[in-house]
């Protein structure tokens, strides 16, 4: 009885240390940015831009870890930056963090595009914001397009505005459908990028003609278990174990979306074995 009593013990002592030190870990790891790399494969891909780097940062919410993005930058040299969106933390409307990345950017001649997401646009300063990063040379795709040449290659870069409310209704969906139709018909024959800040909402936009979607929102579900993957979603029917939180995500013969975990340091939203992490996407064609 004594020995079941001691064992016991030892086992509760180990599990305890054990937590202890897993949080001290995950405290460490999320006091800088992690970059994670992906390579997207396509046919379409015009030969000009084969090995093109893109670096995607979402939801950002003033974090500070500028210093450690624009490290990354000066290493990787992209062809160009995106941002989907969250660069704010409401109540504050102030998106400073975001603007130093920018400015660096600029210095090294590296174009950034970005979109909108909820906190922006849900704190009342959305058209402030908006001036602030065209005035920083930030090209913003609030429902619009851009194509980009590079060696006579073409693609095309869609962008959504953020629809504001945390519910997004059937009109809503219809209209993001309809904007993102119409920009995709001034490029027919481009491979095109679908920047979307909720990547809650592919069902809506998987099948609307972008190749490659890249979106954010989620925080890789805050907390991540293996085997598991994110526990916690926004209210609503999908906030536990919510879908489309996290990496590359397709779903039969629509397009791939491709998923940030997020850049955020939240004391009152802490991150647990999911670092805050900086996206390195390369484009290779097939």
């Amino acid at each position: 009885m004594k020995k079941v009593i001691k064992y016991s013990f030892l086992v509760i002592v180990i599990a305890i240390v054990s937590v202890l030190l897993a949080l001290v870990i995950n405290e460490k790891i999320n006091q800088k940015v992690h970059l994670t790399e992906y390579t997207y494969i396509d046919s379409r891909i015009p030969a000009s831009f084969d090995d093109s780097k893109i670096l995607f940062l979402s939801d950002l919410h003033q974090a500070p870890f500028a210093e450690d993005i624009i490290s990354y930058a000066k290493d990787i040299l992209p062809d160009f930056f995106v941002i989907t969106g969250d660069m704010a933390q409401l109540p504050d409307t102030k998106i400073d963090e975001t603007l130093k990345i920018v400015k660096a950017l600029n210095e090294m001649k590296i174009p950034v595009y970005a979109v909108s997401g909820n906190h922006e646009r849900q704190g009342g300063e959305y058209d402030r914001i908006i001036d602030e990063l065209w005035a920083a040379d930030v090209y913003m795709l609030e429902n619009s397009s851009i194509e980009i040449e590079k060696n006579g290659g073409k693609i095309t870069l869609v962008g959504i505005k953020d629809p504001r409310h945390n519910e997004v209704t059937e009109y809503k969906e219809k209209v993001i459908k309809e904007n993102i139709a119409y920009e995709l018909s001034k490029y027919p024959d481009n491979f095109s990028i679908l920047l979307n800040h909720r990547s809650d909402i592919y069902p809506v936009v998987k099948d609307t003609g972008a190749d490659l979607i890249l979106s954010g929102h989620l925080h890789g579900g805050i907390i991540r278990l293996p085997f598991v993957g994110g526990l916690i979603g926004k209210n609503g029917e999908n906030s536990r174990l919510p879908a489309y939180e996290y990496g590359v995500i397709k779903e039969g013969e629509s397009a791939t979306m491709i998923v940030s975990g997020g850049c955020d340091k939240n004391p009152k939203k802490k991150r647990y074995f999911n670092p805050p992490e900086l996206l390195l996407i390369t484009l290779k064609r097939k």
